[in-house]
């Protein structure tokens, strides 16, 4: 029999999430005081009923109520103070509570603040300066001053992804931080540093090339997978990103291994708890994991107090359990997805298999006892994956931008290998702490089992339509008339009295993948296009022409996604998976830190930038994301003209030497009578050298130089080309004041029609049809 007392929880923490939820997305700091006195008048209507519905509809009320007020306490007493300090300057004390990590030459470090004059929070320190935090570790105690910035905004856009992961301050270094000691509670954090090293074992132990995958499986940590020549994006457009974000089937994989060793008792369900809590707090304790650990928790208990395990009740507690801690982690995608993918597994997957088994029953060796096995196993992969995906494939598309068509199939083929991985992983890893050698020679042939899956990847990239790019609403709509498809399908079976059978549906759904992708293919235009991309404060240009492409510039500030994904998503929602050119205009992060990320996923046959100091130090970075992909690099020394299809494309060498600012490429593109001029971040002295130097033609659209900065878009320019239309690739509040009113003034003096993209989005403009 289930607890009754424990099935009632759920009726408390499933209306506790939703009034978190409805919190978040729905209801207006105004409205609050009417939902408490609607969750007050529920209540009141419980007492109307003597049963088990009046217990129902109390505890429903309270878990309403206590969710709103947990979510507006956080919002009044944490969220609020700590954005009211953004602008601010301040000395402040903290505590590291993890490594730091690097991203596009910044470091990043989180701490909890513990000055007493500042809230207790947790908080993103950042700087500039490479090598700064390096040497700090969890449990450190540091002293540093500081600007803070909002968490929960940035580039003038609202983002979750801070305050979704407990971080509701981020504080840029004005000073080199010191550290002041050790906390004496830093014992806590040796499950983070039992991950550090194994992440470092295993950099020694495997090969080169599959010592990122390793790690991101063992430990979580994926950043050498996404420096691995895009390694990390094959696998997502596979659908087996999953596989390296720690989740369920982790722990599934050491449980197995424990029940293996000791078999299934008293004293393996204690150790089991133990591994899985320690595990958890090794990989941080992530709302996957978390869930995972919990819901395996209540599996390996149930049985030890004569209970029987309640899937609805488990996901439940600890999904409340999570929100009462921080209600902002609703809005995270891992919180998302792995709720999602375990309430389509307990909702579909053992109704699936066992229409699936009396489908393969039907043929005459399905019994034999050699076979039955194999086909459970292989039916059972399936089914678990339809499930999974059933409620996962939206929130894919809403956070990812894209879904992967192929991912059932890679899993059939990949996942089987997954739990030996990851289990001799651990035991290399442990080897070589011990005897270096030994770790290193086991490593080797599980070298060869990532192999196998990247092969599989690489294989299935090759398939049409491999991932479908949502941001093409033709894609869109596509997934959402799947949905309807399968919905109906499974509605006419009901009726009839007759097993689903997925066979038809999933015909039709490919059939009508491939004919949008025709259509989209047959879109294209012969005429010159141009789209200038929002990626936040920084530029990437589109230059399509029928299906010859060029990319000039990719960077910016990050905002839902970084410049490199913005344009990848892009351009595979149009199918154009190969540019014939990509040029960067100079090596700024604004302009091209999106460049190896292009490098690395679609194909790119020429690379066109300037010879110059990489002031940045991004060259190294792109040049061999280059080499990887078989990019032809080509430095312009002296001016070029290419004719790419349709299209001519004059490149103009930088003219004046000094900062990169002054020393940027510039390029024209021209069809017919239409041209397109884009300056880069070529200065006002760059602009009239250019002016007096070359004999401009009358423009179209103008790509105004720098975002709008008044030190750019100078009059001289502006007379000579004439500009019917002027694109700003600008940030939102980008605190450079860009664009500036200055330029806004002279633009509209010449009577130039401005877009920008901080105002509409991504912008695009068509040979003969203005704007």
């Amino acid at each position: 029999m289930k607890n009754g007392a424990v099935r009632r929880a759920a009726w408390f923490c499933l209306p506790f999430t939703a009034a978190v939820a409805v919190c978040r997305w729905l209801l207006p700091a105004k409205a609050t005081g009417l939902f408490l006195l609607c969750c007050g008048v529920l209540a009141a209507a419980g007492f109307l009923f003597t049963d088990s519905r009046r217990t129902v509809l109390l505890l429903a009320a309270a878990g309403l109520a206590l969710g709103c007020a947990r979510y507006w306490t956080q919002q009044y007493f944490t969220l609020r103070p700590s954005d009211n300090l953004a602008g601010q300057y301040g000395e402040i004390s903290a505590r590291a509570v993890d490594y730091p990590d690097v991203y596009d030459n910044s470091e990043y470090l989180t701490i909890r603040l513990t000055s007493p004059d500042y809230p207790r929070v947790n908080c993103r320190l950042i700087t500039y300066v490479p090598g700064e935090l390096a040497s700090f570790r969890p449990g450190d105690e540091l002293r540093c001053q500081v600007r803070f910035s909002s968490a929960s905004v940035r580039s003038g856009q609202e983002i979750d992804t801070y305050t979704s992961q407990g971080i509701f301050l981020r504080a840029v270094c004005t000073h080199p931080p010191e550290q002041t000691g050790r906390w004496r509670g830093s014992f806590l954090y040796l499950p983070r540093e039992l991950c550090r090293r194994t992440a470092e074992l295993c950099r020694r132990t495997f090969p080169s090339d599959a010592a990122p995958f390793m790690t991101a499986l063992l430990t979580g940590d994926k950043t050498d997978l996404y420096r691995d020549g895009g390694r990390y994006y094959e696998l997502g457009e596979a659908g087996l990103a999953h596989v390296v974000a720690v989740s369920g089937m982790h722990l599934s994989c050491l449980l197995g291994f424990l029940y293996l060793l000791l078999g299934r008792n008293r004293t393996s369900g204690i150790l089991g708890i133990l591994l899985i809590v320690f595990f958890a707090a090794m990989t941080g304790f992530t709302p996957s994991v978390t869930r995972a650990a919990f819901m395996h928790a209540c599996l390996i208990c149930a049985p030890l107090l004569g209970r029987e395990e309640d899937t609805v009740t488990s996901l439940s507690i600890v999904l409340a359990a999570i929100l009462l801690l921080n209600p902002m982690a609703v809005a995270g995608a891992s919180l998302q997805l792995s709720f999602a993918a375990m309430a389509g597994i307990h909702l579909v997957s053992a109704g699936l298999l066992r229409s699936m088994w009396q489908w393969a029953r039907r043929w005459k060796y399905a019994e034999h006892r050699l076979i039955r096995p194999v086909i459970l196993f292989a039916l059972g992969a399936v089914s678990v994956s339809i499930g999974a995906q059933i409620f996962t494939v939206p929130l894919s598309a809403m956070h990812f931008g894209y879904v992967s068509v192929v991912s059932l199939l890679a899993g059939v083929l990949c996942l089987w290998l997954i739990s030996a991985l990851f289990i001799g992983g651990y035991a290399a890893a442990g080897l070589a702490a011990l005897l270096p050698s030994v770790g290193t020679a086991l490593g080797r042939p599980l070298a060869w089992g990532v192999r196998y899956i990247y092969a599989v990847t690489e294989l299935l990239r090759r398939f049409p339509c491999e991932a479908v790019y949502t941001s093409n609403p033709v894609f869109a709509a596509w997934l959402g008339f799947v949905y309807v498809l399968f919905i109906f399908a499974w509605l006419w079976s009901r009726k009839k009295e007759v097993s689903f059978r997925p066979v038809t549906p999933v015909c039709l759904s490919l059939i009508c993948l491939w004919c949008c992708a025709l259509l989209v293919r047959l879109s294209w235009s012969d005429e010159l296009t141009l789209t200038a991309l929002n990626v936040g404060q920084g530029e990437s240009v589109v230059l399509a022409c029928g299906p010859r492409t060029v990319m000039v510039d990719c960077g910016g500030s990050y905002l839902v996604r970084d410049a490199g994904e913005t344009a990848v998503q892009y351009l595979s929602g149009w199918q154009r998976r190969h540019l014939d050119a990509l040029i960067l205009s100079h090596l700024h992060s604004d302009h091209a830190n999106g460049a190896a990320r292009i490098l690395s996923q679609l194909d790119v046959d020429t690379l066109y930038l300037p010879r110059q100091p990489d002031e940045g130090g991004r060259l190294p970075e792109i040049l061999s994301a280059a080499a990887k992909a078989g990019t032809r690099v080509e430095y312009v020394d002296r001016n070029m003209t290419l004719r790419i299809g349709g299209m001519e494309l004059q490149i103009w060498a930088p003219l004046l030497p000094g900062e990169e600012n002054e020393n940027c490429l510039t390029v024209l593109a021209r069809q017919g009578e239409f041209e397109a001029l884009i300056t880069g971040d070529n200065l006002s002295a760059a602009e009239t050298a250019l002016t007096l130097r070359y004999a401009l033609p009358d423009v179209e659209v103008l790509v105004a130089g720098h975002h709008g900065s008044a030190t750019s878009t100078c009059d001289l320019l502006l007379r000579e080309i004439r500009p019917d239309v002027a694109v700003i690739s600008v940030g939102a509040n980008n605190g450079y004041g860009h664009p500036s009113r200055q330029v806004l003034e002279r633009l509209e003096s010449y009577g130039i029609s401005v877009h920008r993209t901080d105002l509409e989005g991504t912008i695009t403009v068509k040979a003969g049809k203005g704007s």
